[in-house]
């Protein structure tokens, strides 16, 4: 069986720095990659799907000051698919549902120039 890509924007193998509030907490990480409808990164606990997220993402700029992208996600995917004790390793895709026209902007031209074409 042949699988079908259903991303509809460029997605960028990055490493950025994150910061995640789920359930008033606050977490740091990085991306693993990252497009302009969601984010795929390293999370040491395990985050249960339609979880949703306030996600903080650092851009880096070309003179040195990073630049916040801040938007609202839910999680649609975590590897593995369930709480596994001991486990401080898991994977976590969010889908963005919620972000302002300017960190869009500011994201989306991020990603196109850094993505070979």
């Amino acid at each position: 069986m042949t699988r079908v890509e259903r991303r509809t924007a460029a997605r960028l193998p990055a490493r950025l720095a994150m910061e995640i509030t789920v359930g008033g907490g606050l977490a740091r990480t990085e991306s693993l990659n990252v497009s302009a409808n969601g984010v795929y990164f390293a999370s040491i606990a395990f985050i249960p799907l339609l979880t949703k997220l306030r996600i903080t993402l650092e851009l880096p700029e070309d003179e040195g000051n990073p630049s916040r992208v801040t938007c609202d996600g839910v999680v649609v995917r975590s590897e593995p698919e369930a709480e596994t004790p001991g486990e401080r390793d898991y994977q976590v895709a969010c889908y963005f549902t919620d972000m302002s026209d300017r960190d869009r902007e500011r994201l989306e031209s991020y990603i196109l120039r850094h993505v070979p074409f």
